[in-house]
């Protein structure tokens, strides 16, 4: 959970996941960061990607942006809670990175 809290907020403060998990992407390579532990880093990247689309929405005011920025962010959140609490769906990509 905090690992996946800290990449929600590097990617808050970067406003880009794929900034996020370009920089971990080597460190798995050369072995200093774990898979398993670059695993929820990715997770947390996916919602603080949400965040750019929560605050133009705000701006806006559009009910319609709204509306689509909060479906991307409860589509992430349902995601990770309903598939990363049970170990036997968690390995699955794990082992497809493998």
């Amino acid at each position: 959970v905090v690992s996946i809290a800290i990449g929600t907020l590097v990617t808050i403060a970067v406003q880009s996941s794929s900034v996020t998990t370009s920089a971990l992407t080597p460190l798995v390579g050369l072995g200093v960061l774990d898979l398993g532990n670059m695993f929820p880093l990715t997770l947390g990247a996916n919602i603080g990607t949400c965040s750019t689309t929560v605050l133009a929405a705000f701006a806006t005011m559009d009910l319609h942006g709204m509306t689509i920025a909060f479906c991307h962010l409860t589509f992430n959140l349902l995601g990770i809670c309903l598939f990363y609490p049970i170990p036997l769906l968690r390995r699955i990509p794990l082992y497809e990175a493998n």
